[in-house]
């Protein structure tokens, strides 16, 4: 008997629920600004905004997972696994990613400065994170190669020479 079958796609949902819940708990804990130690040798005070934005990433990860095994139920095969139980994961660090390049200001997006923008930037990257990676994608081909995926060469002109 297919081992996803018989108990894999409870776990894979009790493991997503326990993404989405903990990320919630995680973030209320952390806004609380009780949690202000030491972890690991790591100074938490100073990393915990960049927690939250990866717990509001990991949040919206489990939510769209939570979406995906919903939808797809009965189509779910042992090789969609692997995938359910990495999206939080991935997402958690992609939304931290996501807030470092829009404070760098190498990523432009016209929102407030505001911890709950940020937060929504996060939570929109981890819900999204296939479409963030398109964009990653596009970013680092413009910004290290000259060229992006659309043929261009990232200098806004729709041509190859570049203006001076």
């Amino acid at each position: 008997m297919n081992p996803i079958h018989r108990f894999g796609k409870q776990a894979i949902f009790a493991y997503l629920v326990i993404w989405f819940v903990g990320s919630l708990w995680m973030m209320a804990v952390l806004g609380s600004a009780t949690f202000e130690r030491k972890i690991m040798g790591i100074d938490f005070a100073i990393y915990h905004e960049y927690a939250i934005f990866g717990f509001a990433g990991s949040l919206g990860g489990a939510l769209y997972g939570l979406r995906m095994f919903h939808e797809h139920y009965q189509e779910l095969t042992t090789q969609w696994i692997y995938w359910y139980l990495m999206r939080p994961v991935l997402c958690f660090g992609s939304a931290i990613i996501t807030i470092i390049l829009f404070e760098s200001g190498i990523m432009l997006l016209q929102v407030d400065d505001s911890m709950s923008a940020r937060i929504s930037i996060a939570f929109l990257t981890g819900y999204g994170y296939g479409k963030f990676m398109e964009k990653l994608r596009d970013l680092t081909s413009t910004f290290f190669n000259g060229k992006n995926t659309n043929g261009t060469n990232g200098n806004g002109n729709g041509s190859d020479t570049p203006t001076k």
